[in-house]
């Protein structure tokens, strides 16, 4: 049972060694992404023992239905986004440019 509890502490401790080195490294916002991927990984989880729980399926049938739903969710965000951003671009005004020909500007000497 010691090499367990060693095992798991020498393992923690270069997680948590890796960790250190990454936030203090200039790849320090890779480390909200992985926080992210947890927090959104715990969600599916939650919704898979949810449903496992209430609807008495097995556990491949919860996760795909944990996954299918985490999935519709980032569909609707993602389409709820791109209506926005299509609404900033038909608001935005844009100014017309007319081109400037050699032959229409004067002709000036360089000295």
């Amino acid at each position: 049972m010691v090499t367990a509890n060693l095992a798991t502490i020498v393992g923690i401790g270069l997680i948590a060694t890796a960790l250190i080195a990454v936030f203090f490294s200039p790849y320090r916002r890779w480390l909200s992404f992985m926080l992210a991927g947890m927090l959104v990984w715990g969600l599916i989880e939650v919704i898979r023992f949810g449903t496992q729980t209430v609807f008495e399926l097995p556990m491949a049938f919860s996760y795909l239905t944990a996954v299918t739903s985490a999935i519709m969710v980032f569909t609707l965000i993602l389409l709820r986004e791109d209506r926005r951003a299509e609404r900033a671009v038909a608001s935005r005004r844009y100014i017309e440019h007319t081109p400037v020909y050699e032959d229409d500007q004067q002709q000036c000497s360089s000295r």
